[in-house]
């Protein structure tokens, strides 16, 4: 899958947050969006998400334009938003919250309890994780309810996941594990949109980065190619 933003444009009255920017991304890549508060990122992911709609400039996904009205539509191109507060319910166990909204029922209309449990653990045995699916969800960590929104994601089929601060609240073990999940989603072709500050963990788990500052996009580029001190110059400016 290829996602690519040409020449977005965004305003809110006289605020220009967005002036001519182009992003794009592929399946299999982790891709960094960086920038000061205030530079943009939320506004352009929240226009790949569907919350907003660009003034002008296109989405082009496989080459083919897109237009989203709702995140619905941005969800069914595959495209999913893990935000810092996660969507999970605490009093249900995992695999309750992983067919929230797109329940599994049996013929009789009654929940289908026992092939939800089955499609979570397959799901786990995919990514490599010893989760158990009937693991209450207020029993995890907080790396562990980020995987399992991920996870969620994937069940849904998508092949871009946007990570906003995935890492803002957690330990370094925690930041481990979410890490080698980011791993093993780019083995199986998701491409992930990771927005951070720690420009440490940027340079750790990112393939490519892209730099915004006030609405404009700064410049690209490979993160082989760069130091940390190289991306908070382009950050600040």
């Amino acid at each position: 899958m290829r996602i690519e933003m040409n020449h977005v444009y965004k305003a809110f009255g006289r605020n220009e947050v967005l002036k001519d920017v182009s992003f794009s991304i592929k399946g299999g890549e982790i891709c960094a969006l960086l920038g000061e508060n205030g530079a943009g990122k939320s506004t352009l992911m929240n226009i790949l998400g569907g919350v907003l709609k660009q003034d002008s400039g296109s989405i082009v996904i496989n080459n083919y334009e897109v237009n989203f009205q709702t995140p619905a539509d941005s969800q069914k191109q595959g495209i999913a938003f893990i935000h810092q507060e996660l969507n999970l319910i605490n009093d249900l166990p995992i695999y309750e919250n992983m067919f929230l909204g797109r329940e599994l029922k049996t013929k009789s209309g009654a929940l289908d309890l026992e092939e939800m449990k089955k499609e979570t653990a397959r799901m786990f045995q995919k990514m490599k994780l010893e989760l158990n699916p009937t693991t209450m969800v207020y029993d995890l960590d907080a790396s562990y309810k980020q995987i399992v929104e991920i996870c969620k994601a994937m069940m849904a089929n998508a092949s871009i996941i946007i990570m906003d601060e995935p890492t803002t609240s957690l330990t370094e073990q925690e930041i481990e594990r979410v890490f080698t999940m980011m791993r093993t989603m780019k083995e199986h072709e998701v491409g992930i949109i990771f927005i951070s500050h720690k420009l440490n963990e940027v340079m750790e788990i990112c393939d490519r980065f892209v730099v915004l500052r006030d609405g404009n996009l700064i410049t690209d580029g490979n993160i082989s190619d760069v130091s940390t001190h190289d991306l908070a110059r382009h950050m600040v400016g």
